[in-house]
């Protein structure tokens, strides 16, 4: 099996990477920053033994970089079994990215929905397979404001997490629906 786990140089990512890669899979990490990534592929190495780990680098919270890394995992893997898209920020204060959105939001959803939507058909041609999107039960808390999604008016560190997670919870229920028989 051929695994991608992004946010995996830390906490649930990490321990996912590494219980995959106990289980035999082709793992590919992907994190942030590059040194923090080979330091968890290092670790996950001497753990788990002789297994297959790749690392590939992007910052989530750049569109640019999500769109190289499917790109980038797509010339190198001709199958996906198992999307996990992991990787999350809260931040203190409002930020905005590099394509003008809020960080949070941007990292948290956006992130998700775009790996997703482009590697979709590689996930299908792999079939059986599998995307898991990490929530929070901050979802229960959150509310979609598509009145001020970006938080401009009004930002808050939990009020942007638990939007963003609401909004992992309603595009994982949806992917389903839209997949369902598929």
């Amino acid at each position: 099996k051929v695994v991608i786990v992004t946010g995996a140089s830390n906490g649930i990512g990490k321990a996912t990477a590494l219980g995959l890669a106990r289980l035999g899979a082709t793992v590919v990490m992907v994190c942030r920053n590059r040194e923090r990534g080979e330091a968890a592929q290092r670790l996950i190495a001497e753990v788990a033994g002789d297994v297959s780990l790749d690392l590939l680098v992007a910052d989530l919270s750049s569109q640019r970089q999500v769109r190289a890394l499917a790109e980038k995992f797509l010339d190198r893997y001709d199958r996906l079994d198992v999307l996990v898209n992991n990787a999350g920020v809260l931040q203190g204060h409002r930020s905005v990215t590099e394509d003008g959105l809020e960080t949070t939001f941007a990292v948290n959803h956006l992130a998700y929905y775009l790996l997703t939507t482009l590697l979709l058909e590689r996930l299908a041609d792999s079939a059986p397979s599998r995307v898991v999107n990490v929530a929070s039960v901050a979802h229960e808390r959150g509310r979609l404001r598509f009145d001020d999604l970006q938080g401009e008016r009004r930002y808050g560190a939990v009020r942007a997490y638990a939007q963003s997670k609401l909004a992992n919870v309603l595009f994982t229920h949806e992917l389903a629906r839209r997949l369902e028989g598929g």
